[in-house]
């Protein structure tokens, strides 16, 4: 249940999401690897895009998870990644970590153009960014 409300809980959040972006790392077609710090979240990724093949690993911390909405700081924390398409335009996918409705730490290793919903047609990883995102 725990699981199916976090999946829940990540489609939701990134139809509709207020950003504080903090840093950003850049790269063309390969990996880029980046670990960032902050008093709100903490996090590693490995992005990348070889070989014809996109893969997306890391995790995500909440470090103010909170009781509730809006407790201590009402903030999720989410990897922004922009991939490089064959449309010519940047997507940006998030995974989110959100410790006021499930876990405040999430591990993730996935092929980002998996599924019916997945990012279509990836040429590189432009950049990722650990931020903060409010519900």
């Amino acid at each position: 249940m725990r699981r199916l409300l976090s999946a829940a809980l990540l489609g939701a959040l990134t139809v509709g999401l207020t950003v504080t972006t903090t840093s950003t790392s850049y790269a063309a077609p390969g990996c880029i690897e980046a670990s960032e710090t902050h008093g709100w979240g903490r996090g590693d990724i490995k992005a990348c895009f070889e070989g014809g093949v996109a893969r997306i690993q890391g995790n995500a911390v909440d470090l103010l998870p909170g009781g509730g909405w809006g407790t201590p700081d009402g903030y999720c924390v989410a990897w922004f990644i922009d991939y490089e398409t064959t449309s010519g335009d940047t997507y940006r996918h998030s995974p989110v970590v959100c410790g006021h409705f499930s876990d405040d730490e999430a591990t993730f290793d996935y092929d980002p153009s998996a599924g019916q919903y997945g990012v279509k047609g990836i040429t590189g990883v432009k950049s990722v960014q650990l931020t903060r995102v409010s519900v």
